[in-house]
């Protein structure tokens, strides 16, 4: 068992934690949820020991083991992916030291120390046994998570910072504990990753304490919701969606409660106002004066109202065609992602585009934006169509020296005053001196909400939106839901909110094997017609080879075709080689540029209209050497294919 007793947590004259008190048994699921910046974090790291708490305990059963999954990375990268998990494990021998020390050293140890070498050892002991079944296991885990078989002997640094992030989680999950803490554990996973990890902690037999926005997950897998709120933390029994229907009943049984007794309390001050000095009833009087000072009021709790408010304005109304794709083609050396994709978008429609990680959601949006070419087909957009994207690399582009508030001034209409910017800043919550906060000191969060009111501001009829809810608390996620429900215009967005797909979404587009399918509904209709969809894709897909192989009259041309390819896919390969070769070349070239340009920033610290200039080249060299680092890993995992 895990306890935190009455813990008080501030920062300058910021409470963070005010009296905090719930525990952990082996067998709870607990949702961790709040507003970002509400204490969750901290309250991870005082339980984790990595900070004291002001006042209160957190007390722990002796020899428990505890394992904490963060949004830090912990990882070797010059270790092979099936390594790197492993290392998470320890050895065999390592035990087997570690055992014979305990028994060697028993007689030195007080009776306290022995208790906790008695439960190391049971730890031990089963850790041995359970070492035969580790690389099953490891394996399985890595399937689970989305890593291809493939790729267990490849380097972790060749893998993306996503990537990365799953092997982080995998060497959390592999080890086991009685008491899991998980800080965002879906984040970087995609709709099918997330679950299979929402089954797999369904069954995990220690506790959980979890940490994520995704509803859904919170709705699959805990027990109990815990909420900081104003730096009080409420338990409610059940999934998320029970607990604020508990919540919500709640909150109408107090404020009826506190309206009776207000009723209740004003009838009795009234008897003694009337009379206090009456000749006959003023001992009575008296009497219940007493009695009204004794009893304890009904507060209403106090919750945290300060929202995200996002209304789209009207856009300018595009032609009824939107988006046409015929035959689109796109590949990064022998990788293909789509050979010859086909599909259409008309006006107002709200299309979600899912598939696994690495199918090409977001190079399908850039293809539309023109920002990469085509191979083959064409991209076509409808007369009257001004489009508005939102990337998460977008964010990277936010100038960071500049304010909230100068950052919407760059985007907004001429004729737009500075109090209107402002007002839309404010219902992003950016209020007060937050408008002047700069960017570089700003959260992921901040920064999210940020991008999105300088996107409100474009006046687009289409847009096109990768992972706009990413970094979201829940209250900033519902008000995003509603902006998008209300939005006038035409919508293709990448997301792994499935609340969000659920509520949003008149379409789904899912790329599976290079094509797109689509499912006219929201994300229910598509989780009931997806297995159907893809077995009749697939079946159509292998008819169409069987057809082509069995042809006779075609048969040396598949047999010459199979060669030229296969030719064509070693040469491609040499070719990605050299590429990656010259590639890095360049960019350690551009890395010491960037490291010139930092180092002349920090000497002119004080002149700062030469800081502007290098800070404006700096950030143009960042751009350029981000750009280098996206070739080099597109062509990297073209040639491990």
């Amino acid at each position: 068992m895990l306890q935190v007793i009455d813990v008080f947590k501030a920062y300058g004259t910021r409470t963070l934690l005010n009296g905090v008190t719930f525990q952990i048994n082996p067998t709870s699921r607990i949702g961790l949820v709040g507003r970002n910046g509400a204490g969750k974090s901290t309250l991870f790291k005082l339980i984790m020991g990595e900070m004291e708490p002001d006042q209160g305990r957190i007390t722990r059963m002796p020899g428990t083991a505890i394992r904490c999954l963060t949004q830090e990375l912990h990882i070797n990268t010059e270790n092979t992916l099936f390594a790197e998990v492993m290392s998470a494990l320890p050895a065999l021998g390592d035990l087997e030291t570690e055992e014979a020390n305990l028994f060697a050293h028993w007689e030195e140890l007080n009776e306290a120390q022995q208790l906790d070498a008695c439960s190391r050892l049971a730890e031990i002991t089963h850790m041995k046994e359970q070492l035969g079944h580790l690389e099953g296991n490891v394996s399985r885990l890595l399937t689970g998570l989305g890593f291809g078989l493939h790729e267990f002997d490849r380097l972790v640094g060749h893998f993306s910072g996503g990537w990365q992030m799953r092997i982080n989680l995998a060497k959390v999950l592999v080890q086991g504990a009685e008491f899991l803490l998980l800080d965002e554990p879906t984040n970087h996973l995609d709709l099918e990753a997330r679950e299979w990890l929402e089954g797999f902690l369904k069954d995990y037999p220690g506790g959980l304490l979890i940490v994520t926005h995704d509803r859904q997950f919170l709705d699959k897998v805990v027990t109990e919701i815990a909420e900081i709120e104003l730096g009080k933390l409420t338990v409610w029994p059940g999934n998320y969606t029970k607990s604020l229907q508990m919540k919500a009943e709640a909150q109408q049984r107090l404020e009826a409660a506190a309206e009776r007794q207000t009723k209740e309390l004003a009838k009795q001050q009234a008897f003694v106002d009337r009379f206090r000095a009456s000749a006959t009833k003023s001992t009575q009087a008296k009497s219940r004066e007493k009695q009204l000072a004794k009893i304890e009021r009904i507060e209403v709790t106090k919750t945290d109202t300060s929202r995200l408010r996002v209304q789209f304005p009207v856009p300018p109304r595009s032609g009824r065609h939107v988006l046409s794709l015929k035959g689109v083609a796109k590949a990064f050396g022998p990788r293909v992602l789509f050979e010859a994709l086909e599909g259409e978008i008309e006006r107002q429609q709200r299309v979600f585009l899912l598939g696994a990680n690495g199918m090409g959601k977001t190079t399908l949006l850039r293809l539309i934006l023109g920002l990469e070419t085509a191979d083959a087909g064409t991209i076509e957009l409808g007369g009257e169509v001004n489009i508005g994207y939102f990337s998460q690399h977008q964010l990277e582009t936010l100038d960071p020296e500049l304010s909230a508030l100068q950052t919407l001034e760059k985007v907004a209409p001429i004729t737009m005053e500075q109090t209107e910017v402002r007002g839309v800043l404010g219902r992003f919550l950016f209020q007060g001196e937050e408008a002047f906060k700069q960017v570089k000191v700003l959260s992921g969060g901040e920064k999210s909400r940020l991008a999105l009111a300088r996107l409100l501001l474009s006046n687009a009829n289409f847009l096109l939106l990768d992972e706009p809810t990413n970094h979201m608390d829940i209250p900033a996620q519902l008000a995003m839901e509603q902006a998008f429900r209300e939005y006038q215009g035409t919508l293709l967005c990448i997301s792994h909110d499935r609340y969000l797909i659920q509520e949003v979404a008149t379409d789904i587009w899912e790329l599976h094997h290079g094509e797109v399918l689509v499912y006219r509904g929201n994300y229910d209709y598509y989780l009931s017609k997806r297995d159907e969809v893809r077995a009749d894709a697939d079946a159509k897909r292998a008819k169409r080879l069987a057809k082509a192989k069995n042809t006779p009259a075609k048969a040396v041309a598949v047999v010459n075709e199979a060669h030229v390819a296969h030719e064509q896919a070693k040469q491609a390969q040499k070719v990605s080689t050299k590429a990656l070769s010259k590639l890095e070349k360049a960019i350690m070239a551009k890395e010491a540029e960037v490291a010139a340009v930092q180092a002349q920033v920090e000497a002119a610290a004080t002149d700062y209209t030469q800081a502007a200039s290098l800070g404006a080249q700096l950030q143009a060299l960042e751009a350029e050497l981000a750009e280098l680092n996206t070739q080099w890993s597109a062509l990297l995992d073209g040639a491990t294919v």
